[in-house]
């Protein structure tokens, strides 16, 4: 069974996606990302994440911001793709919501084998079964 984290910070679509993910027989993991007060990541803290090291599948919300101990923030969908470049990783996030053109081509820029996740249900299944076909994902 294949595994894949959801980080989000809404927590009804992460979980409306989990659902659907589940359905089609993945293991999923969720992560709503760093909670007040602090705001802080073990990946920003350790420089290492429990939950994505046993991921074959990341799924991040492109907006999902960490401060490290010096308050420097650090987008988590970008330090992650970076720290697991071999994992393939989507970009995703609520349909009400509009990400930052800027924040998704800075992120494609450093790593550019992170894609976004297709938008509907059965494009979005098509798009798990090829990138867990690849055996890498990044240069």
């Amino acid at each position: 069974m294949r595994t894949i984290l959801i980080a989000q910070r809404d927590v009804d679509f992460a979980e409306h996606l989990a659902a659907e993910l589940r359905g089609e027989g993945y293991r999923v993991i969720e992560c709503p990302g760093p909670l007040p007060p602090r705001a802080r990541c073990i990946r920003c803290d350790k420089g290492y994440c429990p939950l994505t090291d046993g991921a074959d599948l990341m799924i991040y919300d492109p907006l999902l911001t960490a401060f490290d101990d010096t308050g420097q923030a650090h987008v988590l969908a970008l330090e992650s793709a970076l720290a697991h470049p071999d994992v393939p990783m989507l970009l995703a996030w609520p349909p009400t919501a509009v990400p930052d053109a800027g924040t998704l081509r800075a992120i494609h820029g450093a790593a550019p084998w992170v894609h976004v996740a297709a938008r509907d249900a059965a494009s979005l299944g098509n798009q798990l079964k090829g990138l867990l076909a690849r055996p890498s994902v990044a240069p």
